[in-house]
């Protein structure tokens, strides 16, 4: 398999750490988009022109995290199940992994641009429904060590990109529960090479990239 990511993209990182999780073997191809040489190379792969993008054996092409990673649970046997088959719990599972896609990743980075242009009325309203979202997730997590029960799954892989974005943002101790996880999260095998590669990356490009790419 061929994944053509971005190490600080949160959708990137989102699949590094299920394929870590998966244990698959995979080979890594970092793209710049905002690189026009890169993007151009990359658009005789992938018209689309989005990341990531995981390229199969057979031929065939996956362009969204989500799909990657339920590509990856189908047909990799090693690792961990990142959907379980209950059906009811992988519901659970799929409707996190959609609130952090849908909802948080956006909101951060909509935040983040108000903040970065000093619109305060603007960021109040963005770090409310922010901190909603949150707050959500926190109560949650009262009753579960990963997001949706003991295993981790699905819905780790989306949220654990969005807290690495506010860990120097918000007070993630602050949240008895988030807290809590993201220190357990840190820990994992999974995520400890995700955030080592972000930190690689950022050590030696401009630290203005961070913000192009998430």
């Amino acid at each position: 398999m061929d994944l053509y990511y971005h190490p600080l993209a949160r959708q990137s990182q989102k699949t590094l750490i299920a394929l870590y999780e998966k244990q698959a073997s995979f080979y890594p191809h970092i793209i710049d988009l905002h690189n026009a040489f890169n993007r151009r190379s990359f658009l005789q792969i992938n018209r689309s022109s989005r990341l990531p993008l995981l390229n199969i054996q057979t031929g065939e092409s996956f362009n969204d995290a989500t799909i990657i990673i339920e590509y990856l649970d189908n047909y990799i046997s090693s690792g961990t199940q990142l959907i379980p088959i209950e059906k009811t719990q992988a519901l659970y599972v799929r409707q996190y992994d959609r609130q952090c896609d849908m909802l948080l990743d956006p909101n951060i980075d909509l935040w983040l641009a108000a903040k970065a242009t000093n619109n305060q009325i603007n960021t109040k309203q963005l770090e409310k429904d922010l901190l909603s979202i949150l707050n959500n997730i926190d109560h949650r997590l009262a009753d579960n060590h990963w997001v949706c029960g003991d295993s981790f799954s699905l819905a780790d892989c989306a949220f654990i990109p969005c807290l690495y974005a506010l860990e120097h943002e918000l007070h993630l101790l602050d949240y008895q529960n988030i807290g809590r996880y993201w220190i357990q999260a840190k820990l994992r095998g999974s995520v400890n090479q995700v955030i080592e590669e972000i930190e690689l990356t950022l050590a030696t490009g401009d630290q203005s990239e961070q913000r192009a790419h998430t």
